[in-house]
């Protein structure tokens, strides 16, 4: 299975959960020249980034965020919020981690939050 599409079908699974959460989508695969954010979400006040990680079969998607994944991240974070000048004081950096089976559906889906303790901008 071509790695483009397990990330797209992961991609479409988080946006459900976290509407299924009560977030509201800002914003889909926003890129920059660090690479792409996404989903940008919002709720409760909050404008969180988040970095979606799929597996298919062997190994756990967590083992694809590193701090240097979460680093990229908050760069790509920085441009959005350069460009777009949204108004929120609170901002955060999630990880949706999804494991699926053969037929690309979602085994489990884990949601950890805010990611940089120290985020700000």
């Amino acid at each position: 299975m071509k790695t483009k599409r397990v990330g797209e079908v992961g991609e479409k699974l988080a946006e459900k959960y976290l509407r299924g959460q009560g977030y509201r989508i800002v914003e889909r695969n926003f890129s920059t020249r660090f690479g792409e954010i996404d989903l940008i979400a919002k709720k409760k006040g909050v404008l969180v980034f988040v970095e979606v990680k799929a597996r298919l079969g062997r190994g756990r998607p967590e083992w694809g965020v590193n701090r240097e994944k979460i680093g990229r991240v908050r760069k790509m974070a920085e441009v959005y919020l350069a460009e777009e000048q949204p108004k929120y004081n609170n901002l955060r950096i999630d990880v949706v981690c999804i494991d699926l089976n053969l037929d690309l559906q979602a085994e489990d889906i884990r949601h950890y939050e805010n990611l940089t303790l120290d985020f700000k901008c």
